[in-house]
């Protein structure tokens, strides 16, 4: 996929000017926070997703968040864009995969989308469900947010509370990130890749965080 296709995915012009002539992968920055969340029979069920843009991207991407130009972003509009957003990601399976038992799988579907412009920055959120919940008890169960041709960089930051567990019974869950280390010759050909050329397939893969949900 191409960046002038990827840019109209997520939020139209925005993205793309955000980008302007840069060459190299990725062009865009997001800080993730992720919870899974555990339903009464304490399994897996979903995982909500958080992403705050950077600043460069956000500015640009401004315009298309502020509907009625009037230089405020109000959460009603910023609600309104995350709707949009995640309509458009759900073509690439909302930027997630989920792992049960060692097999990857894409989310069943996402909902709860909300938007919020905060410290100039655009936030958004939602959650993605599992088919079927897993019992993290009893098979291995983790996940991943990631852009498959990384013109995006997700990554958690550097604290405690970047990945947490929600729900019944969450007090006796850990999670655990995992960061990839890509060896170098995948790091270089990333950098190489020209603002519109196509990634190689599986690219984005080899730079995501790994989170583990680890229940007793």
């Amino acid at each position: 996929m191409g960046f002038s296709r990827f840019a109209g995915l997520l939020v139209g012009s925005g993205l793309a000017v955000a980008a302007g002539t840069a060459a190299a992968h990725p062009h865009v920055w997001i800080d993730m926070r992720t919870a899974a969340q555990l339903d009464p029979q304490g399994r897996v069920a979903a995982v909500r997703i958080e992403w705050l843009f950077d600043r460069f991207y956000s500015a640009y991407a401004r315009e298309d968040v502020d509907a009625d130009r009037d230089g405020r972003v109000t959460d009603a509009e910023a609600d309104r864009w995350a709707v949009t957003a995640l309509g458009n990601i759900a073509k690439v399976g909302y930027f997630a995969e989920l792992l049960v038992d060692g097999q990857g799988l894409e989310p069943a579907g996402a909902d709860r989308p909300v938007g919020r412009w905060r410290d100039d920055r655009l936030f958004m959120s939602f959650v993605v469900r599992l088919a079927t919940p897993a019992d993290p008890r009893k098979v291995a169960v983790g996940y991943l947010s990631y852009d498959p041709g990384f013109y995006i960089d997700i990554r958690h930051p550097d604290a405690a509370d970047a990945a947490t567990v929600e729900g019944p019974g969450n007090e006796a869950c850990t999670t655990e990130v995992r960061r990839s280390d890509p060896p170098p010759e995948v790091v270089a050909s990333a950098a190489a890749l020209d603002k519109d050329a196509t990634a190689p397939s599986g690219l984005g893969r080899l730079f995501a965080d790994h989170v583990k949900v680890t229940c007793r």
